[in-house]
């Protein structure tokens, strides 16, 4: 091969100014899609009601043992963590009754025979209340 035939070789070889700038362009395209795809409050939003449906279950796990024990669905959410001067009360059944993820307290409203509603708002979320007749 000829010298001048090496030189055109050589310069074919690296990238052009315009080439490194294309691909810097098509990597900012694909981060700008990227980055407006990932909704860090949904996110956010999502594990609090995840988080709250859980202690929904809990709650409601020990509405069961409370109705197990007594015979009869607590009065209150209170019953749960101290007697109240129910008969047969083998608790306390919770700790303490802790705040939804949004820091509101849960309602509760006991029904007819055995059925009941242990609810959350969810901070007036756009995904609605959270209850345990849904989980």
């Amino acid at each position: 091969m000829t010298e001048r035939h090496m030189n055109r070789m050589k310069r074919r070889a690296a990238f052009t100014l315009l080439e490194i700038m294309l691909v810097i362009v098509i990597i900012g395209v694909i981060a700008a899609v990227a980055i407006g795809n990932l909704d860090p409050g949904a996110t956010a939003d999502h594990a609090k009601r995840t988080a709250t449906a859980t202690q929904i279950g809990g709650i409601s796990v020990a509405v069961e043992r409370y109705y197990m024990d007594v015979g009869k669905l607590p009065p209150s959410l209170d019953a749960l963590v101290s007697n109240s001067g129910a008969k047969n009360w083998k608790g306390p059944y919770l700790k303490k009754i802790k705040p939804d993820a949004w820091g509101d307290t849960f309602t509760y409203a006991p029904g007819g025979g055995r059925a009941y509603e242990v609810r959350s708002n969810a901070g007036g979320s756009e995904g609605g209340a959270i209850s345990s007749k849904d989980l």
